[in-house]
């Protein structure tokens, strides 16, 4: 791993806000210090700031919810009306948006 986290204790995120904001990721050798509320997390390329989370249970950073991709998870049904009838659900598990019955 080439990048560190940095990740604030104090700004919950992810299911059920369990974990914490990533507010920085930077080159491993660029941290600098920071309040005691901060913490640096060793980290994959992937990781992004604002789009990942820290989950204090596992170690691990996971993706939060970005917006949904309609050409793979497909356009909603609807009544005759045109109200929907299912809507998109964020599975924290996969990572990835699917179609649930309302």
């Amino acid at each position: 791993m080439a990048k560190r986290a940095l990740v604030s204790t104090i700004e919950p995120r992810g299911k059920n806000d369990s974990g914490y904001r990533v507010l920085d990721v930077v080159e491993v050798g660029n941290e600098f210090e920071t309040h005691s509320k901060f913490q640096w997390h060793d980290c994959a390329d992937t990781v992004e700031t604002d789009k990942y989370w820290w989950d204090p249970t596992t170690s691990t950073f996971k993706k939060l919810p970005e917006a949904v991709d309609k050409s793979i998870a497909g356009v909603l049904a609807v009544d005759a009306e045109g109200n929907p009838t299912e809507e998109y659900v964020w599975n924290w598990d996969t990572e990835t948006w699917s179609k649930q019955p309302l």
